[in-house]
């Protein structure tokens, strides 16, 4: 998570594993995740975050078959592939989880009629 950052972007959640961030201009959720970004519409984002989700991560940690060690994800609309182990599953779950709370966090805000610093 080097890179540079476009001006346009805006950090809307982060952890030590990755980072979300939202683009008006071009009005897409940018994943930052294994120093990759992948551009993502809002409901593109919330598939791959349910997608994300329904992998049995309990079935991963129990099974002993070679099978259930990782787990193979392609977001909506995208030419990347992610091979995940279950700390990866569990690393993108926090990431795409926090981000969504902060984006519903801010759309109750803007609702409210507070206003944020630029």
């Amino acid at each position: 998570m080097t890179s540079t950052v476009p001006v346009t972007y805006q950090e809307v959640f982060r952890t030590d594993k990755g980072v979300v961030y939202q683009c008006d201009a071009s009005n897409r959720l940018i994943l930052e995740f294994w120093d990759t970004h992948t551009q993502l519409s809002v409901r593109d984002f919330a598939q791959f975050r349910r997608m994300v989700e329904t992998v049995d991560v309990r079935q991963m940690a129990l099974s002993t078959e070679a099978a259930h060690d990782v787990e193979i994800l392609t977001p909506p609309r995208s030419e990347r592939c992610y091979v995940l182990t279950l700390c990866e599953i569990i690393h993108l779950r926090e990431l795409l989880n926090g981000a969504k709370l902060m984006l519903e966090l801010n759309s109750m805000l803007r609702e409210c009629g507070c206003s944020f610093p630029e």
